[in-house]
């Protein structure tokens, strides 16, 4: 799925500069989710002791509130990265900028499929750090906000590799190359390959024998070459795709090897990348994950008849075809009630993720997939005589539900009998 589109194209000049965690819960708003994506890549720089960290950011057009103007729409935002320690206490550098868009029609400025792209670049000294990214819309002032903890690298050694970026479309001509990066590191077009940009840094000109190797979630390997090429001193600009791949719904993990004469392995460089398919949410990352998931819109009967399947490839057309069931508007690309349904699981474990137990399976996660967001939120977190609890009201349904904070530790349970239909998904 592009994301990028004509209007804003964020380009990579190779030789002059070239661009390109686990995610925390912050402050979210119920109804919306963090919907930008985000990428950092560490390559070696020049100033003595820091690590170049290129930063991209990009955000939907159906995350912005646009404002007509006498020749189209315009949409502003701010954009504020900080760098701090882990304990996200001490801040060590921080860039805040604003962007603006301008689309002529009004249909692009409520799409999904296009996207502004920001890169600023940062210096930072080699250590683990929490990048905080918060986006403010400068029309509804709505705030998005991700916190990442994120790994600066050390590029002291005499060989070593930068981070891996993967590339979604790349232009070559006479006189540049020209890459763009894949923010959200989806890779949807099997049929050209998985194609990245990195850099090899070497003291002296040298042989070299790089192994790639693609494995999945349950570490078993779908993609492995080995290659030699040479080496000169310092940066190498490398460019590669891994071709004849089998990708799947799920997540993936490319690597890169620089090995030695002794076969031994000098330093390695890997990177997580997602397979999500045009037509699927893009918040599914695993196929066995997102059938659990299931539990709130489809029967016992329904998720067996999925599960049961003898190939995986039967388990993906078994899955498909019952969302295809579900969809509103057949006639149509997208399909409103998958999007939706993930939608809420997102949102769910962004809000709702208590220790271990994600947000899907908690019941405040349960009440907000199957309703939806409550109409209003009563919050009573210090009352006397009685433990934590929040009151969600649903107005159409002359319903309320009240989940008490058992433990005190933020563990939320439903208080009232679960008398709805359990499978009744609005």
């Amino acid at each position: 799925m592009k994301l990028i589109t004509k209007y804003f194209l964020i380009v990579i000049l190779f030789f002059t500069s070239v661009i390109v965690g686990q995610n925390i819960p912050t402050k979210s708003n119920i109804n919306y989710d963090n919907a930008f994506e985000q990428d950092f890549i560490n390559f070696k720089s020049d100033k003595i002791g820091q690590t170049k960290v290129e930063v991209f950011i990009q955000i939907p057009y159906n995350s912005i509130k646009f404002i007509k103007g006498d020749d189209g729409f315009y949409g502003k935002y701010s954009i504020t990265l900080s760098f701090l320690d882990e304990k996200g206490e001490k801040l060590f550098a921080e860039k805040i900028w604003n962007e603006k868009i301008f689309v002529k029609e009004y249909k692009t400025t409520t799409s999904k499929y296009t996207s502004n792209i920001s890169r600023k670049t940062f210096f930072v000294q080699p250590g683990m750090y929490l990048i905080r990214t918060s986006i403010d819309d400068k029309e509804t002032q709505k705030e998005l906000v991700r916190n990442v903890k994120y790994n600066i690298h050390d590029f002291s050694n005499n060989v070593d590799i930068s981070d891996i970026m993967f590339i979604e479309d790349k232009m070559i001509n006479n006189d540049s190359k020209t890459i763009i990066p894949n923010i959200s590191r989806n890779v949807t077009n099997q049929h050209t390959g998985v194609s990245i940009y990195y850099e090899i840094y070497s003291d002296k000109k040298d042989n070299a024998t790089i192994n790639y190797k693609i494995t999945d979630s349950e570490k078993e390997s779908i993609f492995n070459e080995t290659v030699t090429t040479k080496l000169d001193s310092g940066v190498n600009h490398i460019l590669y795709t891994a071709k004849d791949t089998t990708i799947n719904l799920g997540t993936y993990q490319f690597e890169i090897s620089l090995i030695n004469s002794d076969k031994e392995v000098i330093t390695e460089s890997k990177r997580l990348f997602f397979s999500r398919w045009v037509g699927v949410p893009t918040n599914i990352e695993d196929l066995e994950t997102a059938i659990e998931q299931l539990e709130y819109i489809a029967t016992d009967d329904q998720i067996d008849f999925i599960k049961e399947s003898s190939t995986k490839d039967e388990k993906i057309k078994r899955y498909m075809e019952f969302w295809k069931s579900k969809d509103p508007n057949p006639t149509d690309e997208d399909n409103e009630a998958f999007d939706e349904y993930y939608r809420r699981i997102n949102l769910s474990n962004i809000n709702f993720t208590h220790y271990n137990k994600p947000g899907w399976k908690t019941d405040r996660g349960m009440v907000f997939i199957v309703l939806g967001p409550p109409d209003n939120i009563e919050s009573h977190p210090f009352d006397s005589y009685s433990k934590p609890y929040v009151v969600w009201e649903y107005y159409d349904l002359r319903r309320s539900f009240t989940f008490v904070d058992v433990t005190g530790f933020g563990d939320f349970r439903l208080a009232n009998p679960l008398d709805f239909d359990y499978y009744r998904y609005r």
